[in-house]
């Protein structure tokens, strides 16, 4: 998204969840004339989703993923922490867990810095099954140390994923949302 957009979100943070989930059928505005508020008609405000390529998932990968950044389940300093304990909330909507967070073109840049300063190798070797669930890290991988290479697989896959879609924003001057659902 532009930081315009972004800005925009700020302004009227009532319209994030069209913008995050546009197969609903209609999202309602924060506040309803007096008529629709007597008369019990709702308003409806249509806001388009964002363009595929600019989206992405991690599934269920975001919680280990921050954890092996920031080596807590929820706290974290900018950047590290940019999954789940930082960045401005887009107002005090609740799209899943808490608010949607942006972050500006030059934010992108400087998480992007730090994920390709990253070393999957040695990351890999501070992830142990046991931690993980200790510290109510999900999902749950079980009990097996180290964690087994199907499971691995699956964080480092959605890291690469995440760190091109990173770079490739940051590349291309634009902001970025980041929400949990």
């Amino acid at each position: 998204m532009t930081d315009e957009q972004l800005r925009g979100l700020y302004r009227s943070p009532d319209v994030i969840e069209g913008l995050l989930y546009p197969d609903m059928p209609s999202v309602k505005p924060s506040k309803q004339s007096l008529f629709a508020r007597l008369f019990g008609r709702e308003r409806s405000r249509k806001v388009g989703g964002l363009p595929t390529e600019d989206q992405m998932d991690l599934d269920k990968a975001w919680h280990v993923l921050h954890f092996l950044f920031t080596g807590s389940a929820w706290e974290g300093e900018f950047p590290q922490g940019f999954l789940v304990s930082c960045g401005k909330p887009v107002g005090d909507v609740d799209v899943g867990y808490g608010p949607a967070r942006g972050y500006t073109p030059a934010e992108v840049a400087q998480i992007s810095a730090y994920l390709e300063s990253l070393d999957l190798s040695a990351l890999r070797t501070s992830l142990g099954p046991k931690r993980l669930s200790e510290e109510g890290i999900y999902p749950d991988f079980g009990s097996e140390e180290p964690i087994s290479d199907e499971d691995w697989e699956y964080c480092s896959g959605a890291f690469n994923n995440m760190a091109a879609f990173v770079s490739e924003t940051a590349r291309r001057q634009m902001a970025l949302l980041v929400y949990i659902n």
